[in-house]
């Protein structure tokens, strides 16, 4: 794969923007917990970068209408001026500003996450799809292994404006590295383009009439509902459980990026044996097992859980976004893709908004034993739906009247 011009640009530029959004996601989160002294408004933050998710498939249309790394461009560099407002956060009177920033950049995240999946799957052949795939997310969990450690660093040394101007900077580094991408465009029939209803509305039927596809969906959605706990219980973990400062919490993200980059080499060549659909199976069995070794408060069951929630977070990401890939055709992947996105993180997002409210006034070990219960049904039903090895059938296109 790596003999691919384009795949090594593609993969620089996602190295450095995931360096800078790392560091960013962890500082912002503790920046918000300093300035308020709530976990709750540290998990207010993390609701702001799922709640553009929301909108993934209106995105789809737009990354399946235009060129797609003329998206990936424009969608990086105006992030890069939006994060430069962190300049003028001081105090918590600036608190909304600081959402406000985490808010866009969940919008860009809904633009150049599937656009590079879109690309992905145009520059590499289907048999590799989980391998690269399951290598993107090896390189995210080797920039998380160390990000949160610089980006809590460098919050304690020189504060979130720092982190933040930083951050800018590596989104346009990785503007500057789709230059060098050579992407091939599906055709598109300007004279024959739908309205923006009709075209998300394709999306949802092709995500929801494929079965392994639907079954995917389905099961992600519900284990989401739960998982965006997580955004807000790891604070009272290391404060309550661990007795820890809060700057642990980027201890424990480092530790699940060692858990990504584990799960990333095997991804590959766990989709070959298994599936690409049992190793979403994997990987919300991973979520229980996590939520489970969290419940014991011990800091080295922790860095166990931390590691195992890695597992799970590639798992799950790879599998569904090569679900997708390979059963759709390629005109239509923005759409599948936002639209696939779009049903899973409608539940976190509302996770996370429950999860800050809830931690509030629930133990946060009822929300783990909570967790565990509903992640465990979800893994179990989704290994009863589909077989072991269930193989992707040819996408076919969006014009093909066979397809309704």
């Amino acid at each position: 794969m790596l003999r691919s011009r384009s795949l090594r640009f593609l993969l620089l530029g996602q190295t450095l923007s995931s360096l800078g959004d790392r560091a960013l996601i962890i500082a912002f989160g503790i920046w918000a917990k300093e300035l308020t002294g709530s976990d709750g408004a540290a998990g207010v933050a993390f609701f702001f970068v799922a709640f553009p998710t929301l909108l993934a498939p209106f995105a789809g249309v737009v990354i399946d209408r235009y060129p797609r790394r003329r998206v990936f461009l424009f969608a990086n560099l105006i992030m890069a001026g939006v994060l430069l407002l962190g300049l003028l956060v001081h105090g918590s009177g600036q608190l909304w500003l600081l959402y406000l920033i985490i808010l866009c950049y969940g919008f860009s995240t809904i633009f150049i996450d599937p656009t590079q999946s879109t690309i992905i799957a145009s520059i590499v052949p289907k048999s590799e799809l989980a391998d690269a795939n399951g290598l993107l997310q090896t390189i995210s969990g080797g920039v998380r292994l160390l990000a949160p450690l610089i980006g809590a660093g460098l919050f304690t040394v020189v504060g979130g404006r720092a982190v933040a101007v930083i951050d800018a900077a590596t989104f346009v580094m990785a503007a500057l590295c789709v230059l060098g991408v050579r992407v091939q465009e599906p055709q598109r029939d300007a004279a024959a383009s739908a309205s923006w209803r009709q075209e998300i509305n394709e999306g949802l039927r092709h995500v929801f009439r494929a079965a392994a596809l639907r079954d995917v969906v389905l099961a992600l959605a519900l284990t989401m509902l739960v998982m965006g706990f997580s955004q807000t219980l790891i604070f009272a973990i290391t404060d309550e459980g661990l007795h820890r400062p809060v700057a642990f919490v980027g201890v424990l993200s480092s530790v699940q990026g060692v858990g990504v980059i584990t799960a990333g080499f095997a991804a590959g060549l766990l989709a070959r044996r298994v599936g690409d659909v049992r190793v979403v199976t994997m990987g919300i069995a991973c979520l229980t097992l996590a939520a489970l070794l969290y419940l014991v408060p011990h800091v080295a069951t922790a860095v166990g859980a931390a590691f195992v929630f890695g597992l799970a977070v590639c798992w799950t990401t790879v599998g569904l976004i090569t679900t997708v890939q390979l059963r759709t055709a390629p005109e239509l992947r923005g759409r599948a893709l936002g639209t696939a996105m779009g049903a899973v993180s409608l539940p976190q997002t509302i996770s996370i908004a429950l999860g800050a409210g809830l931690s509030v006034v629930v133990d946060y070990r009822v929300l783990l034993g909570l967790m565990a219960g509903v992640t465990a049904a979800c893994a179990l039903w989704l290994a009863w739906r589909v077989p072991v090895g269930a193989a992707a059938t040819e996408p076919r296109p969006v014009s093909d009247p066979a397809a309704d």
